[in-house]
């Protein structure tokens, strides 16, 4: 539950930062309502593969421990409330399953290299990619839907980029959700559902009692788009992260974010990205994962030793 809080308090920029930082929404308290609104109800009704995957998928369930499981999931939780301190994105779902990992190599439970993990690495690298594609068709989309239209076009596109946030909130919890309660899961706790309902009430929370500073780096720090830029990137970061979610592989809602963002800028030949930003965000996608199966793989050894449980 803290991990699950953690992910809802560091994705509120990744879901409702264009709108916020376009001026489509005002009020950084608005924007996180709408975030924990659509969070449950992505958790609750579409969440339930992602909670499989990650319960079950990486290790076999009968080697999911309840020391296992909790030392998976306060590792990811406390990397993830790091990297939302220094307002640095990164992807929940590499430092869940990195933590899930290093406790598993520590417990000496088999892995499911050439499963599970190769189709995770191939989502992952293919979520930026995928998203990319589609902000630069999207754009070029809206952009030809928009050629030519009045002030009254413009608010209503100004609609459409606030339901595309909506959208992307939904799809956090139905694709994010899982890394937090999918032991929940693997420990037969509960069952797909209770566990992603647990999991959306708990990032609801997250959003509204620490979403500020990521919402505020990401919608104002990072990128810079006009409307229907935003419109093709958020439709793209969603569409791939949904994506991913239904086929039960939990992926980075802040690199389908980068994608689509820089998607939508090559549609139009614009610098839309600050790299300065951007370069500090690629070193902790790299950097954190790895920390979190380390820190995973040490602490288990620590608690296992000390408890005498193996």
């Amino acid at each position: 539950m803290f991990f699950g809080w953690t992910i809802g308090s560091h994705y509120t920029g990744a879901t409702m930062g264009m709108a916020y930082g376009s001026g489509v929404i005002k009020s950084p308290l608005t924007a996180t309502i709408l975030i924990a609104v659509f969070v449950l109800l992505g958790a609750t009704f579409e969440s339930q593969n992602v909670v499989t995957t990650v319960g079950t998928g990486i290790i076999r369930g009968e080697h999911m421990t309840p020391l296992g499981a909790m030392v998976m999931m306060f590792t990811a939780a406390l990397v993830t409330a790091a990297n939302t301190w220094m307002k640095w994105p990164v992807s929940t779902s590499q430092l869940a399953c990195f933590s899930v990992v290093g406790a598993a190599l520590a417990m000496g439970a088999p892995v499911f290299w050439g499963t599970t993990i190769v189709f995770l690495f191939v989502t992952w690298i293919g979520t930026p990619i995928m998203s990319a594609t589609l902000g630069f068709l999207l754009t070029h989309l809206t952009d030809g839907l928009m050629k030519g239209r009045s002030e009254k076009a413009e608010k209503w596109l100004g609609y459409a980029l606030l339901i595309a946030c909506c959208y992307a909130a939904y799809t956090l919890g139905a694709n994010n959700t899982g890394n937090a309660v999918g032991v929940f899961y693997g420990l037969k706790l509960a069952g797909p559902m209770k566990a992603g309902f647990i999991g959306g009430i708990v990032m609801a929370i997250g959003a509204l009692t620490w979403g500020r500073p990521i919402l505020e780096k990401v919608g104002k720090g990072i990128v810079q788009l006009d409307l229907s830029m935003g419109v093709g990137a958020k439709a793209a970061q969603s569409i791939t992260a949904h994506t991913a979610a239904f086929i039960g592989y939990p992926t980075s809602m802040n690199q389908a974010l980068i994608g689509g963002v820089a998607g939508a800028g090559g549609a139009r030949g614009l610098k839309t990205i600050d790299l300065e930003a951007m370069r500090e965000i690629v070193i902790s996608w790299f950097f954190t994962p790895i920390l979190a199966g380390i820190v995973s793989f040490i602490l288990y050894t620590i608690f296992s030793f000390l408890l005498k449980v193996h």
